[in-house]
């Protein structure tokens, strides 16, 4: 009597998971990255909570752990990955002769991303880009972005029984062991006691980085010359003039206060005494600006002392708003100025 051999056979794709392969912390990492900088680039929300809340893990977190993930993509007790395709390696050119464990990931991260940071600093400066909240959480989302592709296209190329896979339900396990598990009350204190200060001072960091910085707002006043080639120089100016003679003079306001400003400028002549004092001074033209955030304003005038001898320091001065009916150099938020000889008669050659 002959036996039947019977062998099931199940169905294509029956009983598989359809996202098996999917490395989901790298999903992870790629979804927060993108939505921290949506949130404090695009929205730009201005809770502080938030910013930090947001920032820090983007800035102290993120890097480090896609380059980990790209370095070493098995999981720890798997076989030693040489970089080559004879012993089952991924193939690329980067070999991992070991893993690090689950404890060891976020601390490398950790670590590696101060290593990072100052990497694409340097990077931004090379670029002559400025050092502003879009600029940085950009160029940290794009580094996280690129290198999580990078680190994906590794771990999905090693073989599944050795790939590194976060299981996040055994990870949480073992860390509520690692801080409650121990019978001492005042162990497990000391634990909850680091783990808050570690939060803490992730926390106060990032927001200092991300959050606006309220410090660098300022407003510059200059005043320019033009020269032989058509660009515009500082100083320069004419030292001397016949009495109703003009003298060209562009005045620059730059604006880096954050938001659209409006300024008053006064052009001033004084006669000075030998120690500083204002013995006489006399408006010369008073002059609106209306600046955007970011933006510089040059304005060309001509000032025409109406000194007709001696020496005179011609001051202009910057006010946010309105002048003064009677505007000093004390008043003024910028001020600026330059001397020049009025000569009765010209200049022997």
């Amino acid at each position: 009597m002959k036996e039947r051999l019977i062998r099931t056979v199940r169905p294509l794709g029956v009983g598989r998971r359809p996202f098996a392969g999917v490395p989901t912390d790298l999903v992870g990492l790629t979804g927060f990255a993108l939505a921290a900088a949506t949130l404090l680039a695009v929205v730009d929300v201005s809770s502080p909570v938030v910013r930090a809340a947001v920032g820090a893990p983007l800035l102290f977190l993120a890097p480090g752990y896609a380059v980990v993930s790209a370095l070493f993509p098995r999981a720890r007790g798997a076989g030693v990955d040489t970089g080559t395709d004879t012993d089952g390696g991924d193939g690329s050119l980067i070999g991992q002769t070991g893993s690090p464990t689950d404890v060891e990931r976020p601390a490398l991260a950790f670590g590696l991303s101060f290593a990072v940071l100052p990497l694409l600093g340097l990077g931004i400066a090379a670029l002559s880009w400025r050092f502003e909240t879009t600029t940085i959480v950009g160029t940290v989302t794009g580094f996280v972005l690129v290198t999580t592709a990078f680190a994906a296209v590794r771990r999905i190329r090693v073989a599944p029984r050795d790939r590194y896979c976060l299981g996040l339900g055994g990870k949480l396990r073992r860390l509520r062991a690692a801080i409650f598990g121990s019978r001492s009350l005042a162990a497990t204190a000391i634990n909850l006691v680091l783990v808050v200060s570690v939060l803490l001072a992730l926390t106060s960091v990032g927001y200092g980085l991300a959050a606006p910085q309220d410090g660098e707002r300022y407003t510059d006043l200059r005043l320019l010359t033009e020269d032989e080639s058509g660009e515009y120089v500082v100083g320069d100016h004419a030292d001397s003039v016949e009495p109703g003679e003009s003298i060209p003079v562009t005045v620059a306001v730059e604006n880096q206060e954050g938001e659209s400003m409006e300024y008053t400028v006064v052009v001033q002549e004084q006669w000075v005494a030998e120690d500083g004092t204002v013995l006489e001074r006399n408006d010369l033209r008073r002059v609106d600006y209306s600046v955007a955030d970011g933006a510089t304003a040059l304005g060309d005038r001509e000032v025409t002392p109406e000194a007709e001898s001696g020496e005179v320091r011609i001051a202009v001065m910057l006010f946010d708003g309105d002048a003064p009916e009677d505007p000093t150099t004390d008043d003024a938020y910028r001020h600026a100025h330059f001397w020049v000889e009025i000569e009765d008669e010209p200049a022997a050659e």
